[in-house]
């Protein structure tokens, strides 16, 4: 034979006011979650910004390394 456990009552009182507090709690923590979320996607977004602006240097380098002496020929044959 399986016996119910015995339930407890509380006031209803006492319940709706550890609710708010509980309520506040969450509240606190999940705004603490969103700063830490907003901190790191900053780092995340600054780092693929200084990758990008690696890889835009290294193509301009290549770029002007490869016309300049182009144009510099073309200028001497001109004269």
């Amino acid at each position: 034979m399986v016996e119910k456990p015995p339930s407890v009552i509380t006031p209803s009182k006492e319940y709706k006011e550890l609710m708010e507090k509980l309520d506040e709690i969450e509240e606190i923590v999940d705004n603490t979650n969103a700063e830490i979320m907003q901190r790191l996607g900053k780092k995340i977004g600054r780092d693929i910004g200084i990758v990008y602006g690696l890889i835009i240097g290294y193509i301009i380098t290549l770029l002007v390394g490869k016309l300049i002496p182009g144009i510099i020929m073309f200028m001497m044959h001109m004269r």
